[in-house]
């Protein structure tokens, strides 16, 4: 998504549309496929040198669910997508879509779980998702201070 600087607005300047999905770059990723554009609602306001943008941006992914390595459909969504950028005499224009992308990927989760139904198991392979029915070490870990308090002074 590149932004005209000439040609924002005193009042400031409002962007709709959307960008490709292969503009998060995810060709090849195991666990992430792109699967819609990225739609994008942004606002430009040139204040003090500076130009800031803020709004949303949202697309659909589909995730590789933690539990069951199973894809799933979700989507992801930055509610608050806030930039400013220094402004210098010689730019026309600003690509905004490397931030895009990092925003969006800041948001998907490090362990996604798919949707779950009325008992919360998985829809695809019926395991349970929730977190404290995970298994559980039954080791006991090593007490970090045993080496400091057999030590006589």
């Amino acid at each position: 998504m590149i932004i005209d600087i000439q040609k924002i607005s005193e009042g400031g300047s409002t962007y709709v549309g959307e960008m490709p999905p292969e503009s998060l770059d995810l060709e090849g990723d195991k666990f992430i496929r792109a699967k819609s554009p990225i739609r994008y609602e942004l606002t430009a306001e040139i204040v003090s040198e500076q130009l800031i943008v803020r709004g949303f941006v949202e697309t659909e992914l589909d995730l590789l669910c933690a539990v069951c390595a199973d894809f799933f459909s979700t989507t992801v969504r930055v509610s608050s997508f806030l930039r400013a950028y220094a402004l210098e005499s010689s730019m026309e224009s600003l690509d905004l879509t490397e931030d895009i992308r990092e925003d969006i990927l800041l948001v998907v989760p490090h362990y996604p779980r798919g949707e779950a139904d009325d008992t919360d198991h998985c829809r695809q392979c019926g395991r349970s998702l929730k977190k404290e029915d995970e298994p559980r070490s039954t080791e006991t870990p090593p007490e970090v201070w045993d080496p400091l308090n057999r030590l006589k002074l």
